[in-house]
């Protein structure tokens, strides 16, 4: 009899903490959703006509163009045989369907063709 009674208090027992576990997970759901809620975008009109009060003005920097550069021009075998060091104008970069335009005010450097080790045994 005593075991009996043992078994149906356990099961009380049990059942009183899966029902506390189930009641405790709500209150924390609820709370969750409530805080959520609080800390959520403004609602009314005069909560964002104060939050875009607050606001600070956006500020958009455009850095000035470069106009000095370099222009490289390679072989076929990736050699450099001249390079351009100077201002560089761009009069048309051809997006609006002319040729591509551009002026290049500066010195040209010009390199000697690099000749392969073969090459350069037979001389």
């Amino acid at each position: 009899m005593r075991k009996r009674k043992r078994q149906v208090v356990k099961k009380l027992i049990q059942c009183a903490a899966i029902i506390a576990a189930g009641v405790l997970a709500i209150i924390l759901f609820m709370l969750a959703i409530w805080y959520r809620g609080k800390n959520s975008e403004p609602v009314t009109d005069e909560q964002v006509a104060v939050q875009m009060q607050q606001a600070e003005p956006l500020v958009i920097e455009t850095p000035e163009a470069a106009t000095e550069g370099s222009i490289r021009v390679y072989d076929y075998d990736g050699c450099c045989i001249y390079s351009y060091y100077g201002k560089i104008r761009i009069n048309s970069d051809g997006k609006d369907g002319k040729d591509i335009d551009v002026e290049a005010i500066g010195y040209l450097e010009g390199y000697q063709e690099h000749k392969g080790e073969s090459e350069a045994g037979n001389e």
